[in-house]
């Protein structure tokens, strides 16, 4: 019995710590994701104005744009205490 009892009151910790790890990583992979996204489609847009061909750059300030948007979207819901998910 007491086995059982140190079994469940360690699994329960461990899932609830996960289950709120998962989210925030979701979060922020979806804040990477919209970040980047958004980066690229503007990028794309100013260029078929301007006739420019893309340079070789490109995927690697999508990348760093995304990076910033998880980081300030991770910022923002801490302050705002926002629960709602990115999804």
């Amino acid at each position: 019995m007491r086995k059982r009892m140190l079994f469940v009151c360690l699994l329960m910790p461990m899932m609830v710590m996960t289950g709120c790890s998962s989210r925030s990583a979701s979060n922020a992979g979806c804040d990477f994701v919209t970040g980047a996204y958004g980066n690229a489609k503007d990028r794309e847009e100013r260029e078929s104005r301007s006739h420019r061909v893309s340079s070789s750059d490109n995927n690697k300030q999508d990348a760093a744009v995304g990076l910033f948007s998880a980081m300030f979207g991770a910022l923002g819901r801490a302050l705002n205490n926002d629960e709602s998910s990115c999804i």
